[in-house]
């Protein structure tokens, strides 16, 4: 099984990456990506631990861009652990989502739900990790303030939510130029929730390598349907489970979602035709 989307301590995942390595193992999965949001500190250690057990490891990331006030995922494979052009964009990534981070914590004390903030800030930067919503969420849930992540969510965070900040940042063509000028693969993230299909004939023009059309949230249709969009613009196809954890819905997806080996060849096959643009 192949799996090419699944998250660590890193970022917003429960397991560190060599123990996320060993989980994805025991599910099946013998080709894997760590693909947290916005930087790429667990690759190194995900490498090694792949590495000992056997499986097959690439390098990737999920780069967050701001469509229309609206987060737009874009994943990014096959880059350096340290990506030449791209670690500083990294690192400004992970200082937007600081002070985001603060922001979101100022209003949840307004509205009667203060979490230490900055005692999460410490904790993240001592193991090289991003702040994100889940985490505050998570938080929030320790605080006492709720009874579940779903709930703060639901009250609070999500979309629209008092506390929910606006993020600021690149657009997706940005990202997808980010990604392919440092030597990736750079695939559109769970389009189904996205929900903008009219972006992706444009972000192909700007480089797009690939679709996430195996999504542990997309339907059989759905599947089928970001497959043969992918084949009709020339696309790869990518996918994965979005493991964080087996607290999380799609735990249950993990080992049974991802492209199959035919797919996972034409995505390396993506990277040697954008190689070769380059290099000409």
């Amino acid at each position: 099984m192949i799996d090419l989307h699944l998250h660590s301590t890193a970022s917003d995942g429960v397991l560190d990456p060599p123990a996320l390595v060993g989980r994805v193992r025991d599910a099946g999965v013998r080709t894997l990506s760590l693909t947290d949001h916005d930087t790429m500190e667990g690759v190194p250690a995900a490498a090694a631990a792949a590495a000992e057990l056997g499986l097959e490891f690439i390098p990737g990331v999920e780069i967050t861009s701001v469509l229309e006030r609206r987060d737009c995922h874009i994943l990014g494979y096959f880059l350096a652990a340290d990506p030449p052009g791209l670690a500083r964009f990294l690192d400004s990534q992970r200082t937007g989502r600081l002070d985001r981070a603060r922001t979101i914590a100022a209003r949840l004390a307004t509205l009667g739900a203060p979490i230490d903030i900055e005692a999460l800030v410490r904790k993240s930067r001592a193991v090289r990790a991003v702040v994100t919503r889940p985490l505050i969420a998570r938080a929030v849930v320790a605080a006492g303030h709720a009874k579940s992540v779903k709930e703060v969510f639901d009250r609070w965070l999500g979309d629209g939510r008092p506390a929910c900040v606006t993020r600021q940042g690149p657009s997706p063509a940005d990202v997808v130029r980010r990604i392919t000028g440092a030597g990736g693969v750079a695939s559109l993230a769970h389009p189904g929730l996205l929900r903008r299909d009219d972006l992706i004939p444009r972000l192909a023009r700007a480089g797009l390598g690939a679709i996430e059309a195996h999504h542990a949230d997309h339907g059989r249709a759905e599947r089928a349907r970001y497959a043969a969009l992918a084949e009709r613009l020339g696309l790869a196809v990518s996918g994965g489970a979005d493991y964080h954890g087996d607290h999380h819905h799609r735990a249950k997806h993990l080992g049974a979602v991802g492209p199959n080996p035919a797919e996972l060849t034409r995505l390396r096959q993506r990277l040697r035709e954008a190689a070769a643009i380059i290099h000409a």
